[in-house]
């Protein structure tokens, strides 16, 4: 007798895009060490990142929120070829042992044909 195939590849509709990212900083034990500047020493602040960053971007880089909104305007760039299939490892999830789910995107589908994309639109936004 044959048993049910589980499910392996997941495709999203373009309704059930992701409207926020997740920020793992909320979920740390303890907040990451700062990050240095060069010159001094110190910790770096908006101040010192402003002239390279847009402040919107940097003000995500130090949220302790759980979540970030998406804007609207990526979000619209992101449904040219956003979403790609999303699979699960289960023969890897096998292999190891595990009792965790382990899944992977495949980039290959996309247009852009990489991940690259999927920051480079976030940060100039």
């Amino acid at each position: 007798m044959l048993t049910p195939v589980e499910q392996t590849k997941f495709l999203l509709a373009e309704s059930e895009l992701p409207r926020r990212w997740y920020n793992i900083r909320a979920d740390m034990p303890s907040p990451p060490q700062p990050v240095l500047h060069p010159g001094t020493g110190e910790p770096i602040g908006p101040e010192d990142l402003a002239p390279l960053f847009p402040m919107e971007l940097i003000l995500q880089e130090v949220s302790e929120d759980a979540e970030v909104a998406i804007p609207e305007e990526v979000l619209d760039i992101y449904r040219l070829w956003r979403p790609t299939p999303l699979y699960r490892a289960r023969r890897l999830e096998q292999a190891a042992g595990t009792r965790s789910r382990i899944f992977y995107k495949y980039e290959g589908v996309s247009p852009p044909g990489s991940h690259k994309p999927n920051t480079a639109v976030a940060q100039a936004g």
